[in-house]
Parts: structure tokens; sequence; C-alpha cells
């Protein structure tokens, strides 16, 4: 079996008399994207500094690689990450290569792997222009630049796509996408529910100090039992109350603004409703199925 790249085994952590990290469980695997998500003052935060060697946690183990990390960190074990924090500040005046040169002696690495960083990030065309003339996708594609050098094993990104506009959001995924088939792991926090969940492939749902849910986003969303909405309209304006699937009643309710009705059902009375439905509705006009996503079991959870 694959050894998990990182382990975070009972991390608690408070300040003063709050305890914002109360018995955190996580585990990532080489070329998995974990997302971490939650309200403000969750703990994500504070868990990320955990994790980078930036705060000491008052119980509980990070396991970097099986081994358990020291605080402070070892070099090589801070050799593992690579960070993106959620707002980035680069000196104008200097060029892309300029500035990640500078990060790389802060690493102490060869100042060469800054052109093996910037063809990744696909940045090498504006490595010379000063970082004053990039837009904000470019200087975002800078601070995954930064985060890349060394050939980090697992990346920690904070809020990456904020302020991104919908091609630079695509091009962002789609870089790290390509990580991933290297192996590289990805662990990310972010409130931007519907532009990350077709990319992860585990959620870790934290509330009140604790990940409430962990697990994939189908897995999580049929152990909630969320309900799948059908939707239809029907061109002759009669009207549908309900309809009687294998002896029960289910409700159909109608929108006067929209002339919508809408079912809300289960994954296994879908197939029947749907049957019913067709059988029944001799003027259907439209007919739309919306199946419980990210943002469903976001609001859910955190409800609950």
């Amino acid at each position: 079996m694959t050894q998990a790249i990182l382990k975070i085994d009972g991390i608690t952590r408070s300040f003063a008399d709050h305890e914002v990290l109360k018995g955190v469980n996580l585990e990532v695997f080489p070329g998995q994207h974990v997302g971490i998500i939650g309200n403000n003052g969750q703990g994500k935060t504070t868990l990320m500094k955990i994790l980078l060697g930036l705060l000491k946690p008052d119980s509980g183990s990070i396991i970097i690689q099986g081994e358990t990390a020291d605080f402070p960190r070892k070099t090589e074990q801070k050799r593992i990450f690579g960070y993106m924090p959620e707002a980035m500040s680069f000196y104008p005046n200097l060029s892309g290569r300029k500035t990640l040169q500078f990060f790389a002696g802060l690493k102490s690495l060869d100042k060469k792997s800054v052109d093996t960083v910037l063809e990744q990030v696909e940045l090498a065309y504006a490595a010379d222009e000063k970082v004053k003339t990039y837009s904000k996708g470019m200087k975002q594609r800078l601070g995954l630049a930064q985060a890349l050098l060394g050939n980090p094993k697992l990346l920690l990104l904070d809020e990456p796509t904020n302020g991104l506009d919908p091609n630079g959001i695509r091009d962002f995924y789609f870089t790290l996408s390509k990580l991933q088939q290297q192996g590289v792991a990805i662990l990310m926090a972010s409130h931007l529910l519907a532009e990350m969940e077709p990319h992860l492939d585990v959620l870790a749902m934290l509330k009140d100090g604790e990940f409430k849910r962990t697990g994939g986003l189908q897995q999580l969303t049929e152990t909630t039992r969320l309900k799948s909405i059908i939707r239809f309209t029907a061109s002759k304006g009669k009207r549908y109350e309900q309809f009687v699937v294998n002896g029960e009643k289910i409700p159909a309710s109608f929108d006067e603004y929209t002339h919508r009705y809408e079912i809300l059902c289960s994954k296994h009375s879908k197939k029947d409703i749907l049957n019913r439905l067709i059988e029944q509705v001799d003027d259907l006009d439209s007919l739309t199925i919306s199946e419980p996503g990210l943002e469903e079991l976001f609001h859910h959870i955190h409800e609950s």
C-alpha cells in the first residue's frame, strides 16, 4: 500500500482560552488533491501554519513520509512542502526571473531551477519582464512557481485562485493536474466551492475545529442522503401536485415565477419517479436533473 506523504494525527491548538483545532486527523497520499473547506475562523490557516512548522501544536503529531516531524522542522522536512499563501506580494521592479532567483536563494537552491519552474507554470515568455507589468493571473502563476522551487512533494495552497478570471482559473487547475500526474500531492483551502468541485479527490470539511466529514464527494453526498432535484415544465398549463410512486405520494412544488416544477428525490427513488412523471405528464416541455454537489453538501453539514 502506498505510504501517506502526510499524516495529521490528533492535532490540537488553542489561543488563550479558545480551542481552534480539536484533535484533527487527515492523511494525504502522493498525487492526491485534497480540499479543506470551511467558513472563516474554523482553523484552516492555523492548520496550514502548523504543517509548515510556523506554529507548534498543543498536542498531536505531524508525520511526514512516515517520520514524525520535529519542531522546528529539519531542512529535509521543510523541503517536502511548497507553500502558496492567499496573498503574495512581490517587488514590482524585479523581473519574474529575478524574483524567483531571490526565493531560490532563500531555499539554498541552484538558481538554474528557476527556468524549470517558469516553464512549468507557462511563464517563461515573460520571465524578464518586470512584475509590475504582470496581470493578476500571471502573478498567481509566479506565486505557484515559487512554491514549486525545490520540487516539493506536497503543495499547500491557501485560496490560490482569488481574483482570477475564468481563463486564469482554468489554466491554474490545468497546471495542478499536470503536477498530480507527476505524483505531487495538493492540499488546498478555498471558499470557491463550485470551482474546486471537479478537481478534488478528497474533501475535508472543517467545522468548529474538527473535520466533520472526510471522503470523496460522491461518498459524502450518499452518506448524508442529500436529494436530487428533478425540474420540469409542462406546456399546456395543467397543474401537477404530486406523483404516486410505489404507494408513496411524492409532492411536486410549482414556482409561479418560472412556471417550473421541482421534485426532491433520493438516489434510489429517482428512476421510478422519472418513469411515473413521463407516463403522467403528456405535455412535458422540459426536464432536467440536478445532483447534489459540493455546495449543497457544505451547507448541509454547516447548518446541521
